[in-house]
C-alpha cells in the first residue's frame, strides 16, 4: 500500500468524522481528534513555508494579511516588551524604494535597463510589502532578546500566510539600513530599527532543499545519567 501524505491523512480523518463517526464518538474523543488535526495542519504549514523569490501580481486579501499580523503578536516574548512593529508600504513608497535600490546597485556596477526593470518588478509585483521593525532598547541584553522575539513574531506571520495558501519572503540587505529607507517608509530610526522587508503574495515555491538530518541536530545526554 502506498504511503499517504499528511494532507491526505487529514482529509481522510475529516471525511470519516463528517460521514461516519461524528454521531458515535464522545465529545472528549472528538476534542482529541480535532486537536490532532490542528497539530497536523501546523506541522504541514511549517514544512510548506518556503522563501518565494518570484511573485505574481495577484492581490492577497487584506484580511489574510491582517490575520497574519495578529498571529505575529502571539510570539513568545521573554520580558513582555512586545518589540515588533509592522508597517504596510504603499505603491508610491515602493517606487521610491525601487529607485533607491537601483542607486545602491549602481554604486557597485552599471545598471542597465533590464536590471532596472527587474528591480522594479521585484519590489512592485508582490501584493504587499510589510516593513518589520524592532523597538529600540538601550540595554544590549534586552536588544538581543527583543530581536529573537521579533524573529519569532515574523515566523508566526509567515506560517499564518502559508496556512492561507499565501507565499512570503523575509529579506534584509543594505537597503533596510539606509537612512533614506527610514524616510521613505516613515519609520523613526531613533525609536525603531528596521530588521527586514516582508514580501507577501502568490508565486512559485523554490526547489526542494536538503536539510540537515535529525540525528545531526538533536543531541542527548541520557547515557550520562548517574
Amino acid at each position: 500500500m502506498d504511503k499517504i501524505s499528511d494532507d491526505q491523512l487529514i482529509q481522510l480523518i475529516e471525511i470519516i468524522l463528517d460521514n461516519y463517526w461524528i454521531s458515535t464518538i464522545s465529545n472528549s474523543q472528538l476534542f482529541i481528534i480535532q486537536k490532532f488535526l490542528k497539530s497536523m495542519e501546523l506541522q504541514n504549514a511549517i514544512k510548506l513555508r518556503r522563501t518565494i523569490h518570484s511573485f505574481s501580481k495577484a492581490e492577497v486579501s487584506e484580511n489574510i494579511v491582517q490575520r497574519a499580523i495578529e498571529m505575529a503578536n502571539y510570539a513568545p516574548c521573554h520580558r513582555l516588551t512586545f518589540p515588533w512593529r509592522f508597517t504596510k508600504i504603499n505603491t508610491t513608497q515602493r517606487k521610491y524604494l525601487a529607485q533607491l535600490a537601483i542607486e545602491l546597485k549602481s554604486e557597485r556596477r552599471k545598471v542597465d535597463s533590464r536590471t532596472s526593470d527587474q528591480i522594479y518588478s521585484k519590489i512592485l509585483d508582490p501584493s504587499h510589502l510589510i516593513v518589520a521593525s524592532q523597538i529600540l532598547s538601550n540595554d544590549p541584553k534586552y536588544k538581543l532578546e527583543d530581536y529573537a522575539a521579533c524573529a519569532c513574531a515574523i515566523q508566526n506571520l509567515l506560517l499564518s500566510l502559508v496556512n492561507d495558501g499565501v507565499g512570503s519572503k523575509w529579506s534584509t540587505g543594505n537597503i533596510i539600513t539606509h537612512k533614506n529607507t527610514y524616510e521613505i517608509v516613515d519609520v523613526d530610526p531613533l525609536s525603531e530599527n528596521i530588521i527586514g522587508f516582508i514580501w507577501i503574495g502568490y508565486g512559485t515555491p523554490p526547489n526542494h532543499i536538503q536539510r540537515p538530518s535529525f540525528q545531526s541536530l538533536y543531541r542527548t545526554n541520557d547515557s550520562k545519567d548517574r
